[in-house]
Order: structure tokens, then C-alpha cells, then sequence
């Protein structure tokens, strides 16, 4: 059954607008203690709650108390915290379950709710089945607010960072001058403190949030503000943070962004060398590279790919017991520590990599070659299944036989527009650009 309320993490959109305002978060938090008390046989859950550097974060938090405490659960807000900091506190076993209010990469004009089951992973299929048939079940209330909700338990981020040192060596990042991109968002108070612990010496831009510039600029979705500070002095990585911490992107000595797929791919070798990659499988996404494929499999490591989407790379993770996976937008799931995103763990790993492999990071993602690849979006007139339009699945077929495992394509309708998404990678650009230009032709004969 198609969700209502929930998207590809959470609920989202413009604050205010007819998909998140102040109402749906009560209703949010109303479902949340309904479907907790069900599933964890509570009368009375906690939940930790933590936020983003949106100033509309103060108002939904509110909300989504009241509503959570309407059904008698418990509330405790942890403050402005990264989002792996929620899902590391309720893992621990702090609670019944775990909320972050955030929009993540996105302007500080939107927000959202992503939520954390007992276990700190985000929720399976069927909870979030129940938790949006429920929100949708509440009934709207005429509240125009609700009460301020303070900030208390602020020990229990320190249970993440403390976790997160303890998982490296002390002193490891001695000698080495690394710069720090936090989004002007939830990283923005721990990052520095973190790598510095650890001996480094940090420069950091994009760490002094006021409520309306996250993600403004900086950040990973804006790499060209890292690689500006790479100009200043000699630096021997760097890495850039979304708005609540969950992605990471990684810069090498030169200033250059590394796609994620070389991230990825060099903490797979890694972790293979050392035995730690489980059934030698990383885990990502349909989005991903075939690149990455090529380059993994002459270390006879295995891609596994799942829809778009870090809560897909965690559910196979999880089902299928592989112990790292990510997507190539920055999010990197480390089985052994989380089963989410965590943009600063993420990064540490990193920096472990090339002090204990003595190599810079450009030379460890070396190893990575992009395949060539082609996007478009078409717009069409309607949008029958793709098997009953004669042209485009003929072509498909045959490109498919004649790629083989040399190449790939993904055609698929996009879910909020009248439009076709094509996505063609082949070995070569001419490949490539062929495969595109025979299915613009199929399409325009069956949809246009």
C-alpha cells in the first residue's frame, strides 16, 4: 500500500506547507506513542527527540511532544543533535524510541520527522506502514501552539561522542591538518571537538548556525565551499556534512570531492583486508555507478544494489546480515557501529584509512573509474507500464542484451511529475550516448 505521509526518509516538505506544519507533527507524535505502545507493549514510552539548526525545529518539536505525551508516552529532548546521535541513544537501549526533526540537505525553509524504532534503526516496512495509516487516523486539533519543550538530558549526546571516540585509536589523526564543512547544521558544535580529540589539526567553515542558513552554501551539497578553503594552506583530507549529519563527502589533499562511490569502494577494500566486510558484499543503491562494480569486483567484491535510499541499504543490510553500504549522495552505514547514516563516523573511518595505510586519500581512491553516464527526463502525456509500450521496452530489451554486464540503464516514471527518468552508463561515452538517443526516439513513438 502506497504511504501518504511518508516519503524516502521521514515525513518532509516546506514548513507550514500542506505536508508539514505544526498539525501533522501532533498527529506525528500521536501515531508514534499508538504504534510504540503496540508493538513494544508500553503503557508508557519515551522518546528522544532531536533537532536540526532550523528554527522551525523548536515549533514541530512542540508539536510532536504534545502529541506524544496526548497518548501518555514520555518525551525528552536532546537538543540540536546529529541524527545518528538519536538513532545511537535509542539503540543503547535509552528508550522506546527515538525522533529527528530535521530536512536534512535541504533549505532551511523545509523540515521533517525521521523516526528510530527500538533498536536505533529507522523503521522497517511495516512500521512505517503503521506509524503513516496512523498519522493519517489522527484527528487534526485547533491548537495554534503548544507548550515550549526544554532541552534536558543533554548527557545523552554525550553517549554518542563517547562512543565514537572509543571506537578509534587515541591520538590517530596526530600530525594531520584536516578541514571540516558542518552545513552551519547539527555537526556545527561537535565536529572540530571530535577530530581535535583525536590529535588533528582542524580548520572549519560552515559552523555557526542562526536558524536560517543551514545548508546555505556550504555543506555537502556545495563542494566548491571546502575545496575554497583548500586554497588557503595545505590540508591532508577534508570532509563536508549535510544540515543533520547523516552524509558525509570526502575531499582528497588536492581539494578534490571524491564521488561517493570511491568512498565507499575504499572503506570495502579496507575492511575486506582486515576481514571485516561480511560475504565480501557492500550494499547501495540503484543510484550508484557501474563503475563501482568494475573496480570492486577485480578485488572480488561483491555490489549489492537496492532502491534509492539509506532506510532500503539498511533493511538489506540487516535482513541479509552484510556488515557496510551507503549511496553515493554521502551516506555511508557502518554495520559494526550503526545500522544509519552517520556522516561523522563515516569520516573518522576515513581518516583511519590513510593514517594506518600510510597512503594519501587520492591514491586510496585511486582504484575508482566512472563509467560514463547519461541522464534525462522526459516529459510525457501519460503513464502506462512500461511493458505495454512497444518501442521503449524493445529497446530496453535489446540494450540490456547488448550491454551485458558492460553497462545499464534505468528507465522509470518520476513519482511527482509528468516524466520519464532515463539513467544510461556503458563503457564508453559513445556507448553511452547512443543507448540514450534510442530510447529518446522509443519514447517520443509510445509517450509523447
Amino acid at each position: 500500500m502506497a504511504l501518504k505521509y511518508f516519503g524516502t526518509d521521514g515525513i518532509r516538505g516546506l514548513y507550514g506547507g500542506s505536508n508539514l506544519n505544526d498539525n501533522i507533527a501532533y498527529r506525528a507524535g500521536l501515531a508514534a506513542a499508538r504504534v510504540t505502545k503496540l508493538r513494544y507493549g508500553t503503557e508508557s514510552p519515551l522518546i528522544v527527540i532531536g533537532r536540526d539548526t532550523r528554527a522551525s525545529g523548536v515549533a514541530l518539536l512542540a508539536a510532536l511532544a504534545a502529541g506524544f505525551e496526548s497518548e501518555g508516552g514520555r518525551v525528552e529532548s536532546i537538543g540540536v543533535v546529529p541524527t545518528p546521535a538519536v538513532a545511537k541513544v535509542v539503540a543503547l537501549g535509552e528508550a522506546s524510541m527515538g525522533c529527528a526533526i530535521t530536512a536534512s540537505h535541504n533549505p532551511h525553509t523545509d523540515n521533517g520527522i525521521k523516526f528510530f524504532q527500538a533498536d536505533g534503526t529507522k523503521p522497517s516496512e511495516s512500521m512505517e506502514q503503521n506509524l503513516d495509516e496512523a498519522v493519517g487516523a489522527a484527528d487534526a486539533v485547533d491548537a495554534s501552539s503548544w507548550p515550549f519543550v526544554e532541552d534536558v538530558a543533554s548527557e545523552k549526546c554525550e553517549l554518542y561522542l563517547k562512543s565514537v571516540r572509543q571506537a578509534f585509536p587515541k591520538g590517530m589523526l596526530s600530525g594531520k591538518r584536516i578541514a571540516l564543512d558542518c552545513s552551519n547544521g547539527a555537526l556545527s558544535a561537535f565536529a572540530r571537538e571530535v577530530f581535535e580529540a583525536f590529535g588533528s589539526e582542524t580548520t572549519t567553515v560552515g559552523d555557526a548556525p542562526n536558524g536560517s542558513n543551514i545548508n546555505d552554501g556550504v555543506g555537502s551539497e556545495c563542494p566548491q565551499s571546502l575545496s575554497t578553503v583548500f586554497e588557503t594552506g595545505t590540508f591532508d583530507m577534508g570532509f563536508a556534512f549535510d544540515g543533520d549529519g547523516d552524509r558525509m563527502i570526502a575531499f582528497d589533499e588536492t581539494g578534490t570531492k571524491l564521488p561517493g562511490e570511491a568512498t565507499l569502494g575504499l572503506l570495502a577494500i579496507r575492511a575486506k583486508a582486515q576481514g571485516k566486510l561480511k560475504g565480501d558484499v557492500l550494499v547501495t543503491t540503484d543510484q550508484s555507478n557501474l563503475g563501482l562494480d568494475a573496480a570492486l569486483g577485480s578485488n572480488e567484491i561483491v555490489v549489492e544494489r537496492t532502491n534509492i535510499g539509506d532506510k532500503f541499504v539498511s533493511r538489506l543490510m540487516i535482513s541479509d546480515g552484510f556488515s557496510l553500504g551507503g549511496e553515493e549522495s554521502g551516506h555511508v552505514v557502518v554495520g559494526g557501529f550503526s545500522m544509519t547514516g552517520d556522516g561523522l563516523f563515516s569520516a573518522l573511518k576515513v581518516a583511519q584509512a590513510i593514517v594506518e595505510s600510510g597512503q594519501s586519500l587520492g591514491k586510496l581512491a585511486s582504484f575508482y573509474r566512472a563509467y560514463p553516464q547519461q541522464t534525462r527526463a522526459i516529459r510525457v502525456a501519460s503513464k502506462p507500464a512500461l511493458d505495454t509500450c512497444v518501442n521503449v521496452s524493445a529497446v530496453i530489451k535489446q540494450l540490456e542484451k547488448e550491454f551485458g554486464e558492460d553497462g545499464r540503464l534505468l528507465v522509470r516514471y518520476s513519482g511527482t511529475e509528468p516524466k520519464l527518468r532515463l539513467l544510461v552508463e556503458a563503457k564508453t561515452d559513445a556507448l553511452t550516448a547512443e543507448a540514450v538517443r534510442r530510447l529518446e526516439e522509443a519514447v517520443a513513438k509510445d509517450l509523447t
